[in-house]
């Protein structure tokens, strides 16, 4: 992680989905996609981050359509990530 912003950590804030798939990607060295996975992230900062988590199977988002990125992510929504991200 690179942190919340150049000079701060934020660790009592919470993580978001976008933020979330950025850890992900960057741990697990996903490989880079393109493409809009989901309609709610176009010009997202975390775009294309998102776009290599849906690629590699590890999210279908918070519904069909949308990622939600912006909205913090629940402990049990992180360990559904993590456990088909190791899968």
């Amino acid at each position: 992680t690179s942190g919340c912003s150049a000079a701060s950590f934020c660790p009592d804030r919470p993580v978001t989905r976008g933020e979330m798939a950025a850890f992900l990607t960057r741990g697990f060295d996903l490989a880079a996609a393109t493409g809009l996975a989901f309609g709610d992230v176009e010009g997202h900062f975390f775009q294309a981050e998102i776009a290599s988590l849906a690629a590699s199977g590890i999210t279908s988002g918070c519904s069909a359509a949308s990622f939600c990125p912006n909205r913090p992510v629940t402990r049990g929504e992180m360990a559904a990530f993590l456990i088909r991200a190791l899968d």
